[in-house]
């Protein structure tokens, strides 16, 4: 659950990156781009993005491509032919931009025109769809967005990624719908570093990963009508001690099974096995309507919906103003509920299931 260097990558988005922006601007002002431009696996995506003028949709033909590409433009749609017909693998030679430089190499990268050293973005980036297709085996991130507005990932895949599946930092507005993500080192799904998320993870699927979905130092994000099963832990949502903390989120109609994983501490994580849905420091958040069952293990976030305090863990908040309201879960270990008795104003109402700690959780 490491967090990523963003200054770092702050910094190449403030300096030597701009000079390549401007030099795709003026390569598409000069007549070059067209709304929509279609390409093979023998020619280069970067290059065709770079050509490409604000509104352009780029069609990936079916095939493999050993390429990673990086878009600064905004409203550019980039789409495949199906997930299991287009096909995006690391290159031979690592590529030449930030993204690279900074976290290794990424499928898809998706990044603020500006930002300062300390991070904050100046410039956004807007409008970018992806879609239609998979990105597999890269040492970093699958799709990973960084100071975006409006980013949409749908109909994508994203397997055996060395960080996150598909992710999103310092952002607003995401939506990611329809994908999948599997086998990924890290997190399947993350939402993070956004006090005015506005995200939304619909009708998604995470399997095998670390983490299903990750929501962390991140506010108003709905995870409805997932699939998550088989990760270390399924959903969680993370206040890791930054100003602001994690909250205000919705997570409803999701089927959360089976997350028995286990995944060896680290440098950076404690042990994980057997969780559900964990709350640890999330305020104002609502777990509603979910199917939770077969979670188990005996690591700190093993059981099917738990509710705890982040202080001492990441010196974050306690778990006030939560909502766990009409779910059914079974056969989860050490217990279906679990609340340690932090916080205020945290209710558990009419959720049916077989054992609680504290008892008396389950109607």
């Amino acid at each position: 659950m490491r967090r990523l260097g963003m200054s770092v990558l702050a910094v190449a988005l403030a300096g030597g990156l701009s000079i390549a922006y401007a030099g795709a601007a003026s390569a598409s002002s000069s007549g070059i781009a067209s709304k929509r431009i279609v390409i093979g696996p023998r020619q280069s995506i970067q290059q065709a993005i770079d050509n490409a003028k604000p509104g352009t949709t780029i069609v990936l033909r079916p095939g493999v491509y050993h390429q990673s590409v990086m878009i600064r433009k905004d409203k550019i749609t980039l789409r495949g032919s199906g997930a299991r017909r287009t096909v995006l693998k690391p290159p031979r030679h690592a590529s030449n931009n930030p993204c690279t430089a900074t976290f290794g190499e990424t499928g898809i990268c998706i990044v603020a025109k500006k930002a300062t050293s300390t991070g904050k973005v100046i410039q956004t980036v807007r409008g970018d769809t992806i879609s239609n297709l998979s990105v597999v085996g890269f040492r970093s991130s699958g799709v990973f967005g960084y100071g975006t507005v409006g980013l949409t990932v749908r109909h994508v895949t994203a397997i055996n990624d060395g960080d996150y599946g598909i992710s999103r930092f310092n952002s607003t507005e995401t939506r990611f719908t329809h994908d999948v993500a599997i086998g990924n080192h890290e997190a399947g799904f993350y939402v993070g570093d956004s006090p005015d998320a506005d995200t939304v993870v619909r009708d998604d699927r995470a399997i095998g990963n670390q983490l299903g979905i990750f929501i962390r130092h991140a506010r108003e994000v709905m995870v409805s009508r997932n699939y998550v099963a088989g990760n270390c832990q399924g959903i969680l949502v993370l206040d890791d001690g930054q100003s602001g903390g994690a909250g205000n989120a919705l997570i409803t109609k999701n089927i959360v099974i089976h997350n028995n994983k286990s995944c060896p501490k680290t440098a950076d994580t404690p042990g994980l096995q057997g969780g559900g849905i964990l709350l640890l420091g999330a305020t104002h958040t609502r777990v509603i309507a979910n199917f939770v069952k077969g979670n188990a293990g005996q690591q700190i976030n093993s059981g099917g919906i738990v509710v705890a305090s982040a202080k001492p863990i990441t010196g974050g908040s306690d778990p006030n103003s939560d909502t766990i309201k009409n779910n059914e879960a079974h056969g989860d270990q050490p217990a279906d509920l679990i609340w340690d008795g932090t916080g205020t104003s945290v209710r558990f109402v009419s959720n049916h299931c077989t054992m609680s700690l504290p008892s008396g959780l389950c109607s």
